[in-house]
């Protein structure tokens, strides 16, 4: 096939694929903040004639200095009339500088994703963290350290799916963990889960929630399968 043919069909698929969310539903996440505490909205707007039978989930994923994640998550059923906008849901944040957090609205038209936002806070200064930590000193090893070199919203979307795999199983490996993004063909991105020099995972970044998630489970268990190995290597080489 041309390569102009391919990449056009690339370009093609990856608008269809961008259209497919906040185009006919519209999720939006509103955030009003005084002092330390923000007070957080979820609304849908139908931007259709047609009425709509939905579902949302609204998550707040927090994460403190130990890497120890939580997760408060709301979700139910709805509808819209045609042009309405409704609140679904509302939640009150503490914010902790030492904390990172970030907030995440999915609505559902029956099990496809048709609307999503997300908002972080602390994102930045979580990252310079780990950039630091980053930083070996001599004689001491640095474990559960997980980097991230993102550049679009598909990749800090499954960054944040993957990192949070890895501090809720506790994988704490002794090697840096990296998650990498690169460009592919026309504005596609390749997205990777590297240790050290070595592609653990590599795939097609795609806008979409439920795709990036799966490939987040399919990375946790190759990741989690190397240092397993890693160990047995060590424990077998000491044993000999």
């Amino acid at each position: 096939m041309n390569i102009k043919l391919i990449i056009l069909f690339l370009l093609i698929f990856q608008f269809a694929n961008g259209q497919s969310t906040n185009t006919q539903v519209v999720a939006k996440i509103k955030t009003e903040r005084i002092d330390d505490i923000v007070s957080v909205s979820a609304e849908a707007a139908n931007s259709t004639e047609v009425y709509k039978s939905l579902k949302y989930t609204f998550s707040v994923f927090r994460t403190d200095p130990d890497n120890n994640v939580t997760k408060n998550n709301q979700e139910g059923r709805f509808t819209l009339e045609a042009n309405e906008q409704k609140n679904l849901a509302n939640v009150s944040v503490g914010i902790d500088e030492s904390d990172k957090i970030v907030i995440l609205l999915l609505i559902y038209e029956e099990e496809t994703i048709v609307g999503k936002d997300r908002i972080a806070f602390n994102e930045e200064a979580k990252k310079k963290k780990k950039e630091e930590e980053y930083i070996e000193d001599d004689g001491i090893e640095l474990k559960g350290i997980v980097i991230e070199e993102t550049k679009t919203k598909p990749g800090k979307d499954f960054y944040e799916f993957f990192y949070s795999s890895y501090t809720l199983n506790r994988i704490n490996g002794s090697k840096i963990v990296g998650v990498y993004e690169k460009l592919s063909f026309g504005r596609s991105t390749i997205i990777q889960v590297k240790i050290e020099d070595k592609v653990i995972h590599e795939f097609l970044g795609k806008p979409d929630i439920e795709y990036l998630e799966q490939m987040s489970k399919f990375a946790i268990r190759r990741v989690y399968k190397y240092f397993k190995d890693l160990k047995k290597q060590k424990r077998d080489i000491f044993q000999y």
